[in-house]
């Protein structure tokens, strides 16, 4: 028996990927409300339910828990791309995707207008959860703050220290350098060149998908939640940007915590004076 879904959304860089020419993917892990797939090129794909919602690698499945329940690892995907008269078509394992009335989803926030704040957000914008210095190893904290301040050999080093870093999809040390290169795109001068040193290290020492997320943040790319939460750094009220960081620290079971330990990280750090 077959299952008939619909896409509810799509981001951006996923629907330039993969829509209007068909593909072949590998299912990477497959979740109770996520199906991680990954192309020849390496391109991660996850097709999320409502609850999961909108991110960078993300296909909206109009579906509830447990509608991936046909799928297993490395199986294989098939995006037919749609003759005419067709919809674009997504079939794996027992499931059917409908992609054609998918909404497309831009995962970059507005930098230019979040970082034209950016002199308001303080160390103090987020309480820092008990945050400090020791926060990572040392000799990855020193390198790291170094390469903050123009230093791109030490910011590589500590990038390749914290790669890979804990179990999991995505480990620990990684989710840690994703809030980093957020904070960069919100307040670095160059977070172009900052996020590029980092994810040249770290993402092949890393996972698959913890790869593709690394990418995405070097892109300034984000989940849903961490749009809201930079609205709400913006111009939220507390009780906002409470609810805000709460949505952040969902994701996952430390994911979330652990990127926004690396923003609130940073964001401390970038702001005290040299020792």
């Amino acid at each position: 028996m077959r299952m008939h879904a619909t896409a509810r959304s799509i981001s951006r860089p996923v629907q330039e990927r993969l829509l209007g020419q068909a593909f072949t993917a590998r299912v990477l892990a497959v979740f109770y409300q996520v199906c991680d797939l990954v192309t020849p090129a390496g391109d991660v794909v996850a097709l999320v339910t409502p609850h999961i919602g909108d991110g960078p690698l993300n296909v909206v499945v109009d579906a509830g828990p447990g509608c991936f329940a046909t799928v297993e690892p490395d199986m294989v995907a098939r995006l037919e791309a749609g003759a005419q008269h067709a919809a674009p078509l997504l079939c794996i394992g027992g499931l059917e995707v409908a992609l054609e009335d998918a909404a497309v989803w831009e995962p970059r926030p507005d930098w230019n207008a979040l970082r034209a704040r950016r002199a308001g957000v303080g160390r103090d914008a987020i309480p820092s959860y008990g945050i400090g210095r020791d926060a990572i190893p040392s000799y990855a904290a020193e390198s790291l703050r170094a390469g903050w301040e123009g230093d791109l050999v030490a910011l590589r080093e500590g990038a390749a220290r914290l790669a890979g870093l804990g179990g999991g999809l995505t480990p620990t040390g990684d989710d840690f350098l994703t809030g980093v290169m957020l904070w960069a795109w919100l307040t670095h001068p160059d977070p172009p060149i900052i996020c590029r040193a980092i994810v040249e290290e770290a993402a092949p020492r890393t996972t698959t998908l913890s790869a593709a997320f690394l990418r995405a943040a070097a892109d300034g790319q984000c989940s849903a939640a961490w749009h809201r939460l930079l609205a709400a750094l913006r111009t939220g009220t507390e009780d906002e940007l409470a609810a805000a960081v709460q949505g952040v620290l969902a994701y996952g079971a430390t994911s979330g915590a652990d990127a926004l330990a690396g923003f609130l990280w940073i964001g401390i750090e970038s702001r005290r004076p040299p020792d």
